[in-house]
């Protein structure tokens, strides 16, 4: 799916190709209950297609579907990546390549790596991700693991079945040690129309069809089934009232942890062996929260796991990895003449940062923190079994309502995450327009 809507970006081109850019991002930026909730909608005991399409969707194969919509948008990517460095000299070496032989005689081979890369991604996403099972009822092992632990917080358990979580991102990580990823901005490949002509008609149109399906019901869906309900708009102002403590909950540990990991991120760049905190991202988020709890439940250090310091330490440790290698690509980025230029002049730190780092790099920072926020917003396994009291999440909430069958005001809380989520990017814009000069 992902590799068929990245042939599709590569050859579209203007409004199209922006469009589906954008609906990949936006699918894989959707909170996964928003998404698990629309297909409950539709599909669930008493969904709206429900008699007509006799589907279970609280199965193994409704949960696979799921994950299948939140995740595609990365091999997407990843493809995509792979398709920039197509050249126009490949195409000329077999001008007779041409639709299905070109793809497999050129396309699947030169993308095979980044769809490998990108598939053992998705598969340790997927094996971490316990929301999705959890709210299907569906039985998976990180599920069942954090069901265990949090009825009985038995360490001794808890150790003889966690070497299982942390071998998966640990064997991940041996795995793509070492090798190079291809990004979809690192290079422009061949014009659009050079390789929508080698395509043909009927693999255009397939990967066309493909790509209008993938992005409706990733996004189109799940944004229509919110949008449309009317309990959504009725509900909001009583939802919001109710739930004061939990949206200022929900922006603050994400904003402070988004800026903590990008300075700490940005102050350790240069450490490559910071590389292993990868590990902790792809580490499922309860078992992470299970070495804290082991750790820090001691006496003596109330003051960090009473409080809200603890969810903070551990949304900062599950995602640093991000930070530090967002901000170390930022740098990397950086023009090195500029970067002589202010060596021999000897400029302090402070005129550095204004003049050569924020106007090159500073977007790319900026990014690096948002991703992180969006991250921290939709949280739920890495925090579940930490949150202190009167410290619950938006996301904690409505992972709580549709885990125990309670759907009422699940929309009206998905649309208020929704609304945290662009409240950055307006905060910015506002900034960008006040700071503007106005011309007389």
């Amino acid at each position: 799916m992902g590799w068929l809507v990245a042939l599709f970006i590569a050859a579209s081109r203007g409004l199209l190709r922006w469009a589906a850019l954008v609906g990949a991002v936006v699918a894989f930026a959707l909170p996964p209950f928003l998404v698990v909730n629309a297909w409950l909608g539709l599909l669930g005991n008493v969904g709206v297609l429900k008699p007509w399409l006799p589907l279970d969707i609280y199965s193994h194969g409704g949960a696979a579907w799921v994950l299948t919509l939140m995740l595609w948008p990365l091999p997407c990517l990843m493809c995509l990546g792979a398709f920039k460095r197509l050249t126009a000299e490949m195409l000329d070496a077999e001008p007779g390549l041409c639709g299905g032989a070109l793809s497999r005689g050129l396309l699947l081979p030169m993308t095979l790596p980044a769809a490998w890369q990108s598939g053992l991604i998705v598969f340790a996403l997927a094996f971490s991700n316990i929301a999705v099972p959890a709210i299907l009822q569906v039985k998976v092992f990180p599920a069942q693991f954090w069901v265990q632990f949090s009825t009985s917080y038995d360490f001794a358990l808890a150790w003889r079945y966690g070497w299982v979580l942390a071998a998966l991102p640990l064997g991940l990580l041996l795995l793509l040690r070492g090798r190079p990823v291809a990004w979809p901005w690192e290079s422009s490949g061949v014009p659009e129309e050079v390789l929508r002509g080698r395509l043909g008609q009927v693999l255009l149109g397939s990967v066309t069809t493909v790509a209008g399906l993938t992005i409706g019901l990733s996004v189109l869906l799940p944004l229509g089934h919110l949008l449309s309900d009317p309990r959504t708009w009725t509900d909001i102002w009583n939802t919001l009232r109710a739930g004061k403590q939990a949206v200022w909950s929900s922006f603050w540990f994400s904003a402070a942890t988004a800026t903590l990991v990008s300075a700490l991120g940005l102050a350790a760049a240069r450490w490559a062996c910071l590389r292993l905190a990868w590990l902790l991202f792809f580490l499922p988020g309860v078992l992470l929260g299970v070495v804290l709890i082991f750790l820090l439940n001691r006496p003596g250090l109330g003051w960090i796991y009473g409080g809200p310091g603890i969810v903070l330490l551990t949304l900062g440790l599950r995602y640093f990895a991000l930070g530090w290698e967002g901000t170390r690509l930022a740098k990397a980025s950086m023009d090195a003449d500029l970067q002589t230029v202010t060596d021999l002049a000897g400029l302090p730190w402070w005129q550095r940062w204004r003049h050569l780092f924020l106007p090159q790099a500073g977007p790319a920072l900026a990014a690096v923190w948002y991703v992180v926020y969006l991250l921290c917003l939709w949280d739920t396994e890495t925090v579940v079994l930490v949150v202190p009291p009167g410290g619950e999440t938006l996301a904690l909430r409505v992972f709580n309502l549709l885990h125990y069958g309670h759907h009422a005001q699940v929309n009206a809380l998905c649309l208020i995450l929704l609304l945290l989520a662009v409240l950055p990017l307006v905060a910015w814009a506002l900034f960008r327009l006040l700071k503007k000069p106005a011309h007389v």
